[in-house]
């Protein structure tokens, strides 16, 4: 009986989690990290305090795991993409992806800019990195620079942390949106993500064009350390 009993408790213990995760995630947007208040997310989710804490311990063990499974998330998004089409696992493919999603998700924005308005003392770890380093993106793009390398992807007279430094300036720069256009009348973000792709295009891919053969085995390539990223997020 009381397996059973723990067994069916098990959906409703789900659906009460992901309650409080979409009420903290909406209430991170509105309010900023710094005030929004366990009280507050218990009352948007329609559920007592105490029961906030049976599922995480304190308020930034909550917000942690919203932020890792928003990039979860968004890492799920760009490996389905490259499934349906490889040839968006290339430099100047990917590349664009990631900047959109970051217009599509206010939230995963927050997370690869370090946006302190949104996430608090969340933006930066204690060791004083951005919150994108702690949730694995400069790993995972160091190892995409090495998959890209592997199948000549990448101009081989410039090393690979070079490329990796000069990729990430580059999506940071276009992220920031500058400092010479005044906010707001710039280009739309599907034209900035247009031409982020040509800049990374022309700054470290080949002028010859890969054969699709390539394509596809880099695409596979990609997608698996998108998978193992999407593993270290989950614990797993």
């Amino acid at each position: 009986m009381t397996t059973k009993a723990s067994a069916a408790s098990l959906p409703a213990d789900r659906e009460r989690a992901e309650r409080i995760l979409a009420a903290a995630r909406e209430l991170l947007l509105a309010w900023g990290y710094k005030r929004v208040t366990v009280d507050e997310i218990a009352r948007r989710a329609r559920i007592g305090k105490g029961t906030v804490y049976l599922h995480w311990k304190t308020k930034e063990v909550l917000f942690a795991e919203l932020l890792r499974r928003e990039f979860h998330d968004v890492l799920g998004l760009i490996a389905a993409r490259i499934e349906q089409d490889p040839a968006v696992a290339l430099p100047g493919r990917l590349v664009p992806e990631v900047f959109l999603e970051q217009v599509r998700r206010p939230l995963a924005r927050a997370i690869l800019t370090s946006d302190g308005d949104v996430l608090g003392a969340l933006a930066m770890t204690a060791d004083g990195h951005p919150v994108a380093r702690q949730l694995g993106f400069h790993s995972l793009l160091a190892r995409l620079v090495d998959v890209w390398r592997e199948h000549a992807l990448l101009v081989a007279e410039t090393s690979a942390a070079d490329h990796v430094c000069m990729i990430d300036a580059v999506l940071a720069g276009f992220f920031s949106g500058g400092i010479a256009v005044p906010e707001g009348q710039g280009p739309s973000p599907e034209h900035r993500a247009d031409l982020l792709g040509r800049v990374i295009k022309g700054a470290v891919e080949p002028s010859v064009t890969p054969a699709e053969a390539t394509v596809r085995a880099a695409a596979r390539d990609v997608v698996s350390a998108l998978a193992d990223a999407r593993s270290e997020l989950s614990g797993g």
